[in-house]
């Protein structure tokens, strides 16, 4: 779910049929309208070049704290990543044995 939200204020919730890097296809909650948004410029705009914006909802709970070992991976795991960073190589992490394989385990509700 999102919110689009026009110049004047008004703030309709929507949800995405089809998304590409340029254009974007909504339906507008509580209709049957269908909006299609373009990528001008880097805004979004409606099919009469009204620019919007388009706000999605934060992925955590209300109230929901953040702990400090959320945030924290192994010391190992971090090692390799950044050897992967700093070396600019293309080595997947899937087929690398080791500890890249713990994020396979992490739940996604873990990542901010």
């Amino acid at each position: 779910m999102m919110k689009i939200r026009y110049q004047d204020g008004l703030a309709v919730e929507a949800v995405t049929l089809s998304r590409s890097e340029k254009s974007m296809r909504v339906a507008l909650s509580g209709g049957d309208d269908v909006l299609d948004l373009r990528r001008i410029g880097g805004a979004w705009v409606t099919e009469d070049c009204e620019p919007v914006s388009i706000e999605y909802p934060s992925r955590r709970a209300p109230g929901a704290t953040i702990r400090e070992e959320d945030c924290i991976c192994p010391a190992d795991l971090a090692a390799h990543l950044i050897h992967l960073l700093l070396n600019d190589s293309s080595e997947d992490l899937d087929t690398h044995a080791g500890p890249a394989a713990e994020c396979k385990t992490m739940p996604s509700a873990h990542i901010a």
